[in-house]
């Protein structure tokens, strides 16, 4: 596991050369993993947003979701809400990471997390323009050590 602060760098490098893709290049289902998702900011254009999920029901079955160990993420693109299930009794939180793209550039990105326990459901609400595409991952944080201990591959949707 990596501290965040020390590989900002690299994926300030990374975010820069991915900010010169297309935005339908730059992810599909299916992609490697995420060792760990920038938290604090990659680019100087864009600040990470962070959200904290209030307690919900869980999500309609019809929603796109993607899990990772210990986390579930599910992303209602009508009202722009997340839903972040804690899937471990580890002592860690569950996120969803998102990175929003308007005419192939990164726009905004941020972290809806949920630390209201293992079997929970938090939810964020967003608002992001229409028809803009929005590439996210679900993640596991450990809020006592700073450090995201994994995530899921990317996995993309538009918002409507």
């Amino acid at each position: 596991m990596k501290k965040i602060h020390s590989i900002l760098p690299t994926l300030a490098m990374v975010s820069a050369v991915l900010m010169l893709l297309p935005a339908a290049a730059l992810a599909a289902p299916g992609d490697a993993p995420v060792d760990s998702h920038p938290s604090g900011g990659i680019t100087a254009a864009v600040a990470t947003e962070y959200d904290r999920a209030v307690a919900s029901g869980p999500p309609s079955s019809t929603l796109p979701c993607i899990p990772t160990l210990g986390a579930l993420a599910c992303y209602q693109a009508y009202g722009d809400r997340w839903y972040v299930q804690d899937t471990r009794a580890d002592g860690a939180s569950a996120e969803a990471f998102w990175q929003n793209y308007r005419s192939g550039s990164l726009y905004r990105e941020g972290i809806c997390r949920n630390s209201l326990g293992n079997g929970k459901w938090g939810v964020c609400n967003k608002n992001y323009y229409e028809t803009s595409f929005i590439r996210w991952a679900a993640c596991v944080y450990d809020g006592s050590t700073g450090e995201v201990v994994r995530c899921s591959g990317w996995t993309s949707t538009q918002s409507t």
